[in-house]
């Protein structure tokens, strides 16, 4: 029977609002403040720029061939990104070349971080868009962009243990340009030790126990006995036991994040099942009870999503600002000679412990793009794109 185009709208309609019902059905989400994400996610976001292209066309400010380079400049960059890690501080210079407009970055942030990327000295519009790399496919779907007025992202990964990400900035295509990328992140929890931070960790996630037998699912944060213990989070206290290894323990559940927090070892246990705290409130005090009664007083944290997860990413301090660059660029996409003496090899990433893509010939002419630390952003006569180090 063929469908009149009333029913194949309102059969569409009704497809749509089952994806969402269930989508909002998992994990117990609220379906109106998932709505809007949910299209984003389905639909992808209108960014800034995707609006300044649809000007572009719209006013006949840019030739056919002129927006064909700078769409391929853009699918290159998200096809062929280079790998950093934080802090990463790049300082980006570009001439009108189409075809150098657009830099993509890949980074890996465990869950726990906040994610901040900041560009500055940008004199002319700039567009940063990123994409989550979906486990398991090669779809890429934007999840964040600078706003038309910003420039800054911050997101924090909802991917256990860890979420790939793809940074893609790009310049309008007319202009020579220059701008500064500084990307670190954050704990996104408070500490849950009351005038401690991570230093205070003497054991970590995976140490082996009771020779062997089984391993570490947390970390131990060491303080005197009765330092007050902190709600690291909004949320409410599920669980307040006292026996077993953990002796006396508390969890405390957070609905944001749909995650589990187990303090264990608590020498007092200052609040009961049920109960809603506040980022900041006192749940506990440091003790050595269960099996550390033999061990100096400590708490015991760990993380749980159905199973444990590695708690570090959710305890480390905030990054420290990255290192300014060493080198100065003599311009934008400023030509270069590969040394005529020594080894120097193309990189994946900025260190000399990156992945090699190939040895550069010595005397070899290279555009350089930009400048991190001493490496500096290449692309080669192949068309290559990578980091390199001349000292």
């Amino acid at each position: 029977m063929r469908l009149s185009s009333t029913s194949r709208f309102n059969l569409f309609i009704f497809l749509i609002l089952a994806l969402l019902a269930g989508y909002a059905g998992c994990g117990g989400r609220d379906l109106a403040g998932d709505t809007k994400s949910f299209f984003q996610r389905l639909f992808g976001p209108k960014t800034p720029r995707t609006a300044f292209r649809k000007e572009l066309v719209k006013n006949g400010s840019i030739g056919d061939q002129d927006l064909e380079l700078w769409d391929k400049a853009y699918d290159i960059a998200k096809s062929t990104p280079l790998s950093v890690e934080t802090p990463h501080r790049e300082l980006i210079s570009l001439d009108n070349n189409l075809l150098y407009s657009a830099q993509a970055m890949r980074l890996t942030i465990p869950v726990g971080r906040r994610l901040r990327i900041r560009a500055q000295d940008a004199g002319t519009p700039l567009f940063g868009e990123l994409f989550s790399l979906v486990k398991g496919s090669a779809g890429k779907r934007p999840i964040a962009y600078w706003p038309a007025d910003g420039r800054e992202i911050v997101y924090e990964p909802d991917q256990l243990p860890e979420e790939e990400l793809l940074l893609v900035v790009q310049t309008p295509p007319w202009r020579f340009s220059r701008y500064e990328l500084e990307i670190t992140t954050e704990p996104v929890l408070l500490f849950p030790v009351e005038g401690k931070d991570e230093s205070a960790i003497q054991s970590f996630w995976g140490a082996s126990r009771d020779g062997g037998r089984r391993s570490h699912e947390g970390n131990d944060i060491f303080a005197p006995k009765g330092t007050r213990l902190l709600a690291m989070t909004d949320g409410e206290i599920t669980r307040v036991n006292n026996g077993g290894l953990g002796g006396k323990t508390v969890w405390l559940y957070d609905p944001e994040r749909d995650l589990r927090y187990y303090y264990a070892h608590l020498d007092e246990q200052l609040v009961g099942r049920g109960q809603l705290v506040t980022r900041g409130d006192v749940v506990g005090t440091v003790g050595n009870t269960g099996n550390a009664r033999t061990t100096p007083p400590h708490l015991h944290f760990g993380v749980y999503a159905g199973s444990a997860t590695d708690p570090y990413p959710f305890l480390r301090r905030a990054d420290p600002p990255p290192p300014r660059p060493q080198y100065n660029l003599k311009g934008p996409a400023a030509e270069m000679t590969v040394p005529r003496s020594g080894n120097h090899y193309l990189r994946l990433t900025p260190g000399r412990e990156g992945a090699k893509i190939r040895q550069l010939d010595n005397g070899e002419p290279v555009i350089a793009l930009g400048v991190s630390e001493r490496f500096y952003r290449v692309k080669t006569g192949r068309g290559e794109i990578g980091y390199v180090n001349f000292d």
